[in-house]
């Protein structure tokens, strides 16, 4: 079940309200209301009366902010906690006080005695093999999970609006090459990407089991779900007919608890304030694999990152972001086995591709010097008047060039039949 939310009663009040309808993404509010709250324990008072204090005395605002700031600012030197989270503490005050129309607190200047901040994160891309081992052991509903993350580079939050009505497969010469995946269906921030064959094959195996067990899942359905048990009779045990949404909180738990559980994540050692493997590790998989083939531009897009003034000029369609993608399936695909599959189809391909260009030679160069001068009545008639011996024709007029005397000489791979005057 989803853990309950952390009480926050300093946080509860009418100018709470336009603070959390200014941040779009769930997650992204839990965690700024969880900061706001401790700013609001050091400024021993609730959200209503800060807000109310700073409007009449901004400059009490900024002493109170930037007095606390040091504070933490002093913990990064003494390295008790990241620098970057000196400046992500100030980032839920100041949109509070934004948000309620607070003003005379000079901001850049606060920013100013903050301390600079690493622009990138100290964890680590997953290995191949980790990855595998991952989900060779472990259950379907994990295994779905991971697959669709490490190959499409979602962000966890978007757990907390998938339903099963936001997977689409692709199909190419009847075979699923890969699925859509809206992500953030209804929200300004809306935008597409795909998953591999591999990941999509398990989401819908993972479907089925959920419908075999009595949920009847529609379009609507969340994607993934909380979990149920069956006794041995196979009757679930638990509400299996009114799935609960596995949170973005819960999908970072479980993949959490798989890391313990299976000793890739260890205990932080001295002076460790981060462990190297994440969920967040898992875009950077789909980002260093994706872009050994990919345009980077197109990789940023599918992440659904900005990538800035090529916003508006750069816009690829989904037929080309789909094309760059298929480049990429290979190197994003976990199974060994899947990977084996796939090599073989396209090498398979390959084959048949070169024994078409083969058999087209083949009977080019069968009918040239067959038919030196081939003309149209000859072809109807089968006369051989003109010197020509030889004949490739399909399998129907074969059979009636035969009743006319010709003998049949070999059937080329393509089916057409090689015949010759007798």
């Amino acid at each position: 079940m989803p853990r309950k939310p952390k009480d926050l009663p300093l946080v509860r009040g009418k100018a709470s309200k336009p603070f959390e309808e200014a941040i779009g993404s769930p997650v992204t509010r839990e965690v700024y209301k969880r900061r706001l709250q401790t700013f609001l324990e050091y400024a021993g008072m609730d959200v209503d009366e800060l807000v109310g204090k700073a409007k009449g005395d901004p400059a009490w605002a900024q002493e109170l902010i930037t007095e606390y700031l040091l504070k933490e600012k002093n913990r990064a030197v003494l390295g008790e906690i990241e620098s970057s989270s000196v400046r992500n503490v100030k980032k839920p005050v100041r949109l509070l006080l934004d948000m309620n129309d607070v003003s005379g607190i000079n901001w850049k200047k606060i920013s100013r005695m903050l301390p600079s901040a690493r622009r990138y994160a100290l964890d680590r891309a997953p290995t191949l093999d980790e990855l595998r081992f991952l989900s060779a052991n472990t259950e379907a509903r994990f295994q779905a999970v991971l697959l669709t993350m490490v190959s499409s580079g979602i962000r966890v939050g978007a757990w907390d609006y998938l339903n099963w009505g936001d997977v689409e497969p692709i199909k190419r010469d009847g075979q699923v090459v890969a699925a859509k995946l809206k992500i953030y269906r209804g929200e300004p921030e809306e935008y597409f990407t795909f998953i591999t064959p591999e990941a999509y094959s398990k989401l819908k195996q993972y479907i089925e089991l959920r419908e075999s067990h009595g949920e009847k899942v529609t379009k609507d359905s969340p994607l993934a779900r909380d979990r149920w048990e069956a006794n041995s009779r196979g009757s679930p045990k638990g509400d299996i007919r009114e799935p609960k949404r596995l949170q973005s909180s819960g999908v970072k738990r479980l993949f959490e608890d798989m890391l313990w559980k299976f000793g890739i994540r260890k205990p932080l050692k001295e002076k460790e304030k981060r462990h190297e493997f994440s969920i967040h590790s898992l875009r950077k998989f789909f980002k260093t694999r994706a872009e050994q083939v990919m345009k980077p531009i197109n990789v940023e897009t599918l992440m659904g990152h900005s990538t800035g003034i090529s916003d508006s000029y750069y816009r690829p369609t989904e037929k080309e972001l789909l094309d760059d993608y298929l480049k990429a399936v290979p190197l994003l695909t976990i199974s060994e086995v899947e990977e084996v599959r796939q090599q073989s189809q396209v090498s398979r391909k390959e084959l048949e591709g070169r024994l078409r260009q083969v058999e087209d030679l083949l009977s080019k160069l069968i009918a040239e010097k067959g038919q030196p001068n081939p003309s149209p009545d000859h072809n109807r008639n089968g006369d051989t008047s003109n010197g020509n011996t030889k004949k490739v024709v399909t399998a129907n007029e074969a059979e009636e060039l035969i009743n006319q005397g010709w003998e049949p000489m070999m059937t080329l791979p393509n089916g057409k039949v090689v015949l010759r005057a007798f």
